[in-house]
């Protein structure tokens, strides 16, 4: 309404890097999974920038979106995790991103988060807090209900922790590895079912897959 293009219409302050376009960024997966590095990256900066501007949350969405590729082309987890610690960070430096921006995330990129401990993992709405939750937990656990139970009961920013660690999960282990009453439970199940559906058919992808 003031004129402000959609994907510049996002908070760009350091301090508003909230976990929102953490938490709804994975169905772009399927629309730029085989396309190149450049093209990824400056689509995802523009669906984070929506409501997310700041460079942080950008790079938040693109590790998480490049993890969840690695797992989607059937890469194991721990191959994923390492190839993205050189992978990324020369990428991100290609861009000549500040320096400060890419030591936020040295657990990610230079540590292996999977060594941590649970009391050293935050779970707030800080989109680097949920991040590396997520990763955690996807590195920690090894089926789909140990993974998102770890995410919700790390407490704090619960539902968006489990619902960025289960995007991971759900692509890991696959639809019928999600417990059946969690998958019943849900309200509106076979409506959401059937648009899964319909998004796989558009984008050629095989449930199976």
């Amino acid at each position: 309404m003031n004129g402000i293009s959609p994907v510049h219409s996002g908070s760009f302050g350091e301090h508003e890097n909230g976990n929102g376009s953490l938490m709804r960024i994975l169905p772009l997966l399927f629309y730029i999974h085989d396309k190149h590095i450049n093209y990824r990256f400056d689509n995802t900066r523009l669906v984070s920038s929506m409501t997310h501007d700041h460079i942080r949350s950008v790079i938040a969405c693109f590790y998480y979106l490049e993890f969840a590729r690695y797992i989607f082309l059937g890469k194991d987890k721990h191959w994923a995790y390492h190839t993205l610690k050189s992978d990324l960070g020369t990428f991100l430096n290609s861009l000549s991103v500040d320096a400060e921006e890419l030591d936020v995330f040295n657990s990610l990129l230079k540590d292996n988060i999977f060594d941590k401990s649970r009391n050293d993992i935050k779970s707030s709405g800080y989109v680097i807090h949920t991040l590396e939750a997520s990763i955690w937990c996807i590195m920690t656990t090894e089926n789909y209900r140990d993974a998102v139970l770890l995410a919700v009961n790390l407490g704090e920013d619960t539902d968006s922790t489990a619902a960025v660690t289960g995007g991971l999960a759900g692509l890991l282990y696959g639809l019928e590895r999600i417990p059946f009453e969690w998958r019943h439970g849900l309200a509106w199940y076979d409506d959401v079912y059937e648009l899964c559906d319909d998004v796989m058919i558009l984008n050629n992808v095989n449930r199976q897959d």
